[in-house]
């Protein structure tokens, strides 16, 4: 994450860290710890300004190698959404460094900074929590098609095997089993926190109306994959005066269902609603058109993610300070999701009513004239 003028003090980078950017930059002048990400630092090196990442002792090597691919894919092919991955002089070929139990892996640095309230505060005032915004309706199309830009130029990587996969089968189950995490946490809070009791309303009737859709007819087996982000949130958007530059957050990078990385973007760039889906459907339509499965499926996927998001911000916010009161800027943020999963219950339940029929839930016809046939009115056939 770029820091910024207002950053609170940073501190000097670890060790660890001080070892791999010497390792991958011998000729760096100066290292500086990145406030709020301290699996990040910023490096100043003769040819420009760097990144080395620290990965979690858990990360496989593999998955790392993948996200490397695709940083290098999105910049090679023109997209330009992502950093480029840099090499250590004493293992070129090796998509990272393994110092201790950790692997570091290193970037160019993107220019731009993430828009406005894209993070909270909390709950110390070093800390950072990703939060969703609402961009700009230009800076929203924007995101989407370079979105669809990155799933139509990393095709070929769609197709390698032994690398990271997220399947969408397997969405419902995860989604279980972060509720009843959530649950567990918040339960206690549910009785003074108002945002606790309208999640606990609606998470449980989106995950029984959702699932059905997602495992009934040919998906997961029959639809397209890509490769995904599965990391957009406003704070891994760079901006420079309203124009996208580029993406942070390719640590997640998996194959799956391009409808994943939709519904995070509109949801935490946007908020769910009719003119959300409609703009990132026909933004995202112009270089890689969904097919109908795919868009019948989009708002139970969405409805999913926002149970998951919504329940995580929920925990982020009032399973960790007994008394403090959060940020305007995380409860506006809250309410946000939680409208979302208003709007998602509208639209599967207006799906389950259409049934069968190809018109989406978030699409209103206008209301055909009535004319009088014998005395009785009846709807005009077009």
């Amino acid at each position: 994450m770029q820091p910024t003028s207002a950053a609170p003090p940073i501190s000097a980078p670890n060790d660890d860290f001080l070892q791999a950017a010497h390792r991958v930059f011998p000729d760096l002048t100066a290292t500086e710890a990145i406030a709020g990400h301290p699996n990040a630092i910023k490096i100043t090196t003769p040819a420009g300004l760097r990144r080395v990442s620290r990965w979690p002792s858990a990360a496989p090597l593999a998955a790392i190698a993948f996200s490397r691919d695709v940083m290098a894919s999105a910049g090679e092919g023109g997209l330009e959404l992502a950093p480029r991955p840099v090499a250590a002089p004493e293992a070129p070929a090796q998509p990272a460094l393994r110092i201790g139990d950790r692997y570091f892996s290193a970037q160019t640095w993107l220019p731009g900074s993430p828009p406005p309230r894209a993070q909270a505060n909390w709950p110390e005032p070093d800390d950072r929590i990703d939060i969703p915004a609402v961009l700009p309706p230009p800076v929203f199309s924007a995101v989407i098609a370079a979105i669809a830009r990155l799933h139509e130029g990393t095709i070929s990587l769609a197709g390698k095997t032994n690398v990271p996969v997220a399947p969408l089968a397997m969405v419902p189950g995860a989604v279980r089993q972060a509720h009843g995490r959530h649950l567990g946490a918040l339960r206690a809070h549910a009785r003074r926190e108002p945002a606790i009791q309208r999640w606990l309303a609606t998470a449980e009737r989106l995950m029984a109306n959702a699932e059905p859709v997602v495992f009934s007819g040919e998906e997961p087996r029959g639809l397209p994959e890509s490769v995904l982000h599965l990391g957009l949130w406003p704070a891994h958007v760079l901006l420079d005066d309203s124009s996208l530059l580029g993406f942070l957050g390719w640590s997640r990078v998996a194959v799956g269902s391009p409808l994943l990385d939709i519904a995070q973007a509109t949801l935490r760039l946007q908020g769910w609603s009719d003119d959300a889906v409609e703009t990132a459907l026909a933004t995202y339509g112009e270089l890689r058109p969904l097919s109908p499965e795919e868009r019948r499926l989009l708002p139970a996927v969405a409805a999913l993610d926002a149970v998951a998001t919504s329940g995580r911000l929920l925990e982020q916010t009032f399973a960790v300070a007994e008394t403090a009161r959060p940020p305007t800027v995380l409860r506006a943020a809250i309410d946000m999701m939680l409208t979302s999963m208003t709007a998602l219950d509208r639209n599967l339940v207006a799906q389950a009513a259409v049934g069968k029929s190809k018109r989406s839930p978030w699409r209103r016809e206008p209301r055909r004239p009535l004319v009088r046939t014998g005395g009785r009115p009846r709807e005009r056939h077009r």
